[in-house]
């Protein structure tokens, strides 16, 4: 494909947003409550460490936790209370009070969950800080709390605080408690999760960390720590452990290698900054056929609001100055779907909808093309682009986010259609903004998964190659088979492809756009998929 027309269909079908940020620190530094030292602690990748906050006495912070956004939650028993702090900084203020809170952990759709010691119970805050109780009241020995990719709620017991008598038990999402470890710990506390689902615990009482396959089995990860109180992973699988009263930071990388991290005056909860940039913008650009071969771009909404978006099919624009592509899709039709059942479809935008369309800056350039704007919960769905009466074309399917700063977001997007060469490759099209200006991804092409049960789909890419490209048309990384690079890092994802001959890119980009660029390995063609998924 020629570097122009790349550039220009960049341009294109991201033309519409644009980027902001805040003056925070950048995703990846670590952040530990400082306790009656009134203060948060900050350090950068090389252990430098700087006050992210600090207070009066009636704040003293102890377990943390991020929202998607960037807020740092941070239980403060002191006052009651459980403090947000914004990403720059700027204030302390009370999200929840009347609680005297432990640990805290956020579920994937942007719900936080805190201990109460008084009442031995899990309260669970929406976004808007509307408290239910998920579990208890009476639970009078829990500890600490992580989230599984699952859904469910892991929770270290104290039991009778003998060496022994500590233990883990599971929550469901509907709140039903099962025991996952019955027995063996000694004084447990934090707790976290690798991301190839097992689960990490430091136990306190015997100065070590014991690690949990998801089947339950136990081994020592490490021995011979002072008291590890807290854990927290880096996006690169190390593991960072809170000694206290020591008051140390210890990393330990995968292969178990230990190194003095920092040495702050005081070592509570640990939290990592996240990546915030959200994905607020989605397109494909296709071979759009018949059948099996239209165009058909799925997406992902998690979190709690309604979330008002725009879906656009593009044809005959791309046929004009400054894109002159070629046999464009004259008349697009598009439809739209929930997990169950249609809910919209267009075929020329101005025939509904038009004074809304209209109003959001996204009119179509042609009134043969379609789009549709609708507020949706959190779910998946699905557009179909198609030609009307049968017609086959290049067409452009995209997804506008124009509620961003609601509490749900665009977490995966992947569109299907036939992949051709030159310029009928398919070329998915994202852009990140907001947050601290870093977003972390995963792109994968798919070819031969779809040809095996339960899809079935015929004449699927044999070899699909994939490439990710900057606004500059620089390549940011490029895959043919995913085994050969980043094995193991898209591994821990849970997102390897599930055939050695597709193709996945992991990624950490700074806000801006992007493309992934699906083409057949030695111009072989084919119906494929193509996907971007936000990590949390």
């Amino acid at each position: 494909m020629k570097q122009t027309l790349l550039k220009t269909l960049l341009a294109f079908s991201l033309f519409t947003a644009a980027a902001c940020y805040s003056a925070q620190a950048a995703p990846g530094d670590l952040y530990d409550g400082g306790l009656s030292d009134q203060k948060i602690y900050k350090f950068n990748t090389a252990g430098t460490q700087t006050v992210f906050v600090s207070d009066s006495a009636t704040f003293q912070p102890d377990w943390l936790a991020f929202d998607s956004k960037g807020n740092l939650f941070a239980s403060n028993p002191a006052h009651s209370a459980i403090s947000k702090i914004p990403p720059n900084g700027s204030t302390i203020t009370d999200f929840a009070t009347g609680i005297n809170p432990g640990d805290l952990a956020f579920d994937a759709a942007g719900n936080l969950f805190a201990i109460d010691g008084t009442t031995g119970s899990i309260f669970k805050y929406t976004p808007s800080g509307a408290r239910t109780t998920f579990a208890g009241p009476g639970i009078n020995d829990l500890v600490a709390l992580a989230f599984a990719s699952d859904g469910n709620l892991f929770v270290t017991r104290r039991g009778s605080g003998l060496s022994g008598s500590g233990s883990i038990v599971k929550f469901t999402p509907a709140g039903a408690m099962s025991t996952f470890i019955p027995s063996g710990l000694f004084l447990p506390k934090g707790l976290a999760f690798d991301g190839f689902g097992n689960l990490y615990e430091a136990d306190s009482g015997t100065g070590s960390v014991f690690k949990f396959a998801p089947n339950g089995t136990k081994t020592t990860f490490k021995a011979g720590l002072n008291a590890p109180q807290s854990l927290v992973f880096d996006r690169d699988g190390n593991l960072f452990v809170g000694e206290c009263p020591t008051c140390d930071i210890v990393k330990i990388t995968p292969a178990g290698t230990q190194s003095l991290f920092a040495s702050p005056p005081a070592v509570g909860g640990l939290a990592f900054e996240p990546p915030t940039a959200q994905l607020t913008n989605i397109s494909t650009r296709a071979s759009v056929q018949t059948g099996q071969g239209v165009t058909i771009a799925g997406f992902i909404l998690t979190g709690t609001d309604l979330k008002q978006v725009v879906v656009r099919g593009l044809g005959p624009t791309l046929g004009q100055p400054p894109f002159n592509v070629p046999n464009v899709l004259a008349d697009p039709t598009l439809s739209l779907h929930d997990s169950t059942k249609g809910i919209f479809s267009n075929d020329n935008w101005k025939e509904t909808q038009q004074a809304g369309i209209q109003a959001t800056g996204l009119a179509p350039p042609n009134d043969l093309e379609s789009a549709i704007r609708i507020a949706v919960q959190p779910g998946n769905y699905t557009a179909i682009l198609a030609g009307k009466n049968g017609t086959t074309g290049i067409g452009l399917v995209e997804v506008y986010d124009i509620t961003t700063g609601a509490f749900a977001e665009l977490t995966n997007v992947s569109t299907r259609g036939f992949v051709g060469t030159g310029d009928n490759v398919m070329i998915g099209g994202f852009i990140t903004t907001g947050g601290n200006g870093s977003t972390q991804v995963v792109v994968r092409g798919l070819g031969p998964t779809l040809g095996q049960p339960p899809f079935n789909v015929p004449n699927v890419l044999a070899d699909p190659a994939l490439r990710l490209v900057d606004s500059n048309g620089n390549i940011v990384r490029g895959n043919n088979n995913w085994k050969d690079s980043q094995q193991v890092a898209i591994q821990a994802t849970g997102l390897a492809p599930p055939n050695d001959l597709e193709a996945a890119i992991l990624a950490t980009v700074a806000a801006g756009r992007y493309t992934a660029i699906l083409s057949g390995n030695g111009g072989g063609t084919g119906i494929g998929l193509v996907e971007v998924y936000k990590l949390p």
